[in-house]
């Protein structure tokens, strides 16, 4: 699939964003509407122009002024969701699609390069690994989920990024919490960053019902929070304290009907975020220990269950997201940015994205987890491992973090009237700090349902984590064992 047509977007991208800033205003006259719609779009105007001269003048400009020749590179997209990784072949007004193409525009053109994209829609990665197990360089690039990347990172098919010219992985357009903790023995096999537009909707956060906060006279700053370090769960748990209720009075909790303060119980997201490291890489980054046990952990799994009580409500499917929460009868959602691009489009409240709590003031800092499973990570092909794959690679990265990123405040906010545009500078925070650990990625020993169940069923945790520690230590050795070994 190629772009055959390339044109620049931003006029579009900006009626785009104005229209959805005054789709849903109440309380004001339409003229009000208009003007303060107007302001806002102005100054976000204002900050995405004045970030990309700063970021492009700092980055592109490091990488300096080349001529490519007409090298064409190619990216696969092993998709098989709708999610916008690779551009259509011309303008469509679907703001990432736009963008993308002029993106590509840019880089085209400043480097004399052609990019390509080839979707794979079955999700299948077998054409990519095929192509590298029999030496051909088909692909410079290779979108696709984490859970398959990280099978591909033991059978040789994929470069070390660390080991590419010009590729930064510890700056913003990469996830830097990724490089500091997807890195053994200095081998890096994939990473996700701005480069994959799918990694909007793989992060981890906290969604706020702000009619519900309303309701109950909440009257927090969460925004202010945030900023002070001071979003933690104890404060969610005092400002939801009291608002479960059985509403149907059946004697039993489900989405479908009831009232919670709290839901979105999942241990991939909520445990890195309190800072567990269910592993830990040590003996200078050549080895990985279990961690999984500590005063700490077992601190932050009673304070959850606190929470989140009552843990476990009837479920089905997604009805916690499109059922209680966007029916007004959950405060705290905790879940993925994914959820405002799908289930949450229409709903007719109000709410706030905000970075999962940490567990408490004392920790540094917010991370935020994230779902291996979508498409949005990124590896490059053995056979592509070439200086010029990585310096088109690292410029088009550093171009999307510095003009896409800005953008997803329109599209996480789709059709929604935001109150603060603040909210902008919460998904920074949020993108900022995209957390994966060998333990996520891996499951040594079933790690990951453990604390599942622990969170959502209950039970004793260390007894729970001893009985599969044995297994978890051995498969984190074949791990290390196996790790930069097949290049």
């Amino acid at each position: 699939m190629k772009n055959k047509h390339r044109f620049f977007a931003l006029s579009a991208l900006l009626a785009v964003g104005t229209t959805f800033l005054l789709g849903s205003c109440g309380g004001d006259s339409e003229t009000a509407a208009v003007t303060d719609s107007n302001a806002i779009t102005d100054d976000l105007t204002v900050a995405v122009t004045e970030t990309s001269e700063k970021t492009e003048r700092d980055r592109l400009e490091e990488l300096g002024e080349r001529d490519l020749g007409g090298m064409v590179y190619t990216v696969l997209d092993c998709n098989s969701a709708s999610y916008n990784n690779i551009p259509g072949e011309t303008q469509t007004g679907e703001i990432i699609n736009d963008t993308l193409i002029e993106r590509d525009t840019a880089i085209e053109e400043r480097y004399n390069v052609q990019i390509d994209y080839q979707l794979e829609s079955s999700g299948s990665t077998e054409l990519f690994r095929s192509s590298v197990l029999a030496g051909e360089n088909n692909y410079n690039l290779v979108f696709t989920t984490g859970a398959k990347l990280s099978a591909h990172a033991l059978e040789g098919v994929l470069a070390n990024m660390l080991d590419m010219e010009h590729i930064s992985l510890d700056q913003k357009w990469w996830s830097s919490l990724m490089y500091d903790n997807l890195r053994l023995k200095d081998t890096m096999y994939f990473t996700t960053g701005d480069i994959c537009p799918s990694m909007y909707r793989i992060a981890a956060c906290t969604y706020v019902n702000t009619k519900l906060a309303d309701d109950y006279d909440i009257t927090c700053d969460f925004v202010q929070e945030v900023r002070d370090g001071t979003w933690t769960w104890d404060l969610v748990g005092e400002l939801s304290k009291g608002i479960n209720q059985d509403l149907n009075q059946d004697g039993e909790w489900a989405y479908v009907d009831d009232l919670f303060g709290n839901i979105g119980c999942f241990s991939t997201y909520l445990m890195p975020a309190c800072n567990v490291e269910y592993c830990t890489i040590i003996e200078d980054g050549n080895n990985l220990a279990l961690t999984a046990i500590t005063e700490h952990t077992v601190a932050i799994v009673e304070k959850l269950r606190t929470v989140f009580e009552p843990t476990a409500p009837k479920s089905s499917g997604n009805d916690f997201v499109s059922s209680a929460f966007k029916e007004d009868r959950a405060l705290f959602l905790t879940q993925t940015t994914g959820s405002a691009f799908s289930l949450l489009r229409d709903m007719e409240s109000d709410y706030m994205i905000l970075p999962v709590a940490k567990f408490d003031v004392s920790q540094e800092g917010y991370r935020t987890g994230v779902n291996i499973w979508s498409t949005a990570y990124v590896g490059v092909p053995l056979t592509a491992a070439d200086e010029k794959t990585g310096f088109i690679t690292e410029a088009l990265a550093a171009w999307s973090y510095t003009n896409m990123r800005p953008i997803t405040f329109e599209l996480t906010y789709k059709e929604k009237l935001v109150r603060d545009e603040r909210s902008v500078e919460m998904l920074d925070i949020i993108y900022d700090n995209l957390y994966l650990s060998f333990a996520e990625v891996y499951d040594f020993g079933g790690l990951s349902s453990v604390f599942w169940n622990v969170l959502a069923e209950g039970g004793e945790m260390v007894s729970q984590v001893e009985k599969i520690s044995s297994r978890a230590e051995s498969e984190m050795k074949a791990l290390v064992d196996a790790w930069g070994s097949a290049e």
